[in-house]
């Protein structure tokens, strides 16, 4: 698994979570069912060894699908404007937690469950 790839799980997390309810209603709770609950698990607590600043970046650029500019405006209005940051900042920041979540990933060998439902 790469950065990349975990960059794309992030951005599927919506539709993927969407997919696990369209599972859970039709009752259907087989192997991808299964795997897809995992999976939602693993990529939802691998945010928790994250910083506050680092989870809420995350949230809004991948998951959210904000784009940097209003990544930026809702950073400002949540910690004001003496802490806005550049967007190359908040690029670096971002790049830095899906490293580091790349390393709990692969430290725990979970890219093979994972791998199966990035860009879904």
């Amino acid at each position: 698994m790469t950065e990349n790839d975990v960059k794309s799980l992030f951005k599927s997390m919506k539709k993927l979570k969407a997919k696990k309810e369209v599972l859970k209603c039709i009752e259907k709770a087989d192997h991808e069912y299964n795997q897809l609950c995992r999976t939602i698990h693993i990529a939802e607590n691998s945010l928790d060894s994250l910083s506050e600043s680092e989870r809420e970046i995350i949230q809004m650029h991948l998951i959210d699908g904000y784009t940097w500019e209003q990544v930026m405006n809702q950073h400002e209005r949540y910690r004001g404007q003496q802490n806005v940051l550049s967007r190359r900042t908040y690029e670096r920041i971002q790049q830095k937690a899906l490293k580091q979540i790349l390393g709990i990933i692969d430290s725990s060998e979970l890219d093979a469950i994972l791998t199966n439902f990035v860009e879904i």
